[in-house]
């Protein structure tokens, strides 16, 4: 029986006719080589997560999009107790850090990952909402944060992504966020530890960089060991944190004194009022949260010789 594939466009793929022909490209070098393909096209991440499960029993469903549509296909099959599919990956978005890390960064890639059917398990982090446990679990692939990073998102618009791309739009939501950002009061348990205090960013992650490859947010994570790199930053002054943005960028602000970095399987966030979550390139959820890792939970299609870094 020919591989069962799903491609799940995003909404902007199937608004452009250029992300739209990619995808086309990929569609037809699949069913000329055997495999059966369909092609559903996502109206928001909630239809994407929806399409994502009811097609959990086949052999693959690739997100082609960015991160959040990843994210979103990612969310339906991790919704099923025992999904048949594994994650397949189609850069079309701004920033794509999932499909970089794994090599996936071209049609070319993809479809020779797709080609010679090799998986890969990679560990996801499972968000759950405390104040609301009815509600069905959320997960992050990248990363789940509280404080700077939902301002720095929601500061980081589709004109922005449009007009800078890649290299330039998450560095500039930074600094539109930072000037009306204010470090909320948390109540953080890492891995059982106690803090509370005021918090510029907390953030459970999973692999070592964001916002399109441009920051390092959690140096030495990787998405296959089993853990998570809990990172801890108390509040700074505006002129501190500017100081500070360059070690942001390198991944090396572990060491300052107000950064704790450690890792760690759990991360619970609770405050006061409710706090927006950043989950991968999404504002999604809530505080208070429970963040803890899945380990090897997703089988995603991965090119030869590649491993999660």
């Amino acid at each position: 029986m020919p591989r069962r594939c799903l491609i799940i466009a995003s909404p902007a793929v199937a608004a452009s006719p250029r992300l739209r022909g990619r995808a086309h490209w990929l569609e037809q070098k699949l069913l000329l080589s055997g495999l059966s393909v369909s092609v559903a096209a996502a109206r928001d991440p909630d239809h994407a997560r929806a399409l994502a499960r009811a097609a959990a029993e086949m052999d693959v469903v690739i997100a082609a999009g960015g991160d959040g549509t990843t994210r979103a296909v990612a969310n339906g099959l991790l919704a099923e107790a025992t999904p048949g599919a594994a994650l397949g990956l189609l850069p079309l978005g701004t920033g794509n850090d999932l499909a970089d890390h794994l090599g996936l960064r071209d049609e070319a890639a993809v479809l020779a990952a797709l080609l010679a059917r090799l998986e890969q398990r990679l560990d996801v982090i499972e968000v759950e909402a405390l104040a609301t446990p009815e509600q069905p679990r959320q997960y992050a692939l990248l990363f789940a944060a509280v404080g700077f990073a939902p301002a720095l998102l929601a500061c980081t618009g589709p004109r922005l992504k449009r007009w800078l791309g890649r290299s330039g739009c998450y560095s500039a939501g930074f600094f539109r966020a930072l000037f009306r950002f204010r470090a909320p009061r948390l109540t953080v348990r890492a891995d059982g530890r106690h803090r509370e205090g005021h918090f510029f960013h907390v953030c459970a992650g999973n692999s070592e960089r964001a916002g399109g490859g441009v920051m390092r947010l959690s140096p030495g994570a990787r998405l296959d060991d089993g853990r998570l790199e809990l990172c801890l930053i108390e509040a700074l002054s505006r002129g501190e944190v500017l100081w500070n943005f360059p070690r942001l960028l390198r991944g090396t602000f572990p060491g300052h004194p107000r950064v704790s970095y450690q890792p760690g399987r759990e991360l619970v966030v609770e405050s006061e009022h409710a706090l927006p979550l950043a989950l991968d390139g999404d504002v999604v959820g809530s505080t208070p949260a429970r963040f803890r890792v899945r380990p090897g939970a997703l089988r995603v299609v991965v090119p030869p010789a590649i491993r999660a870094r």
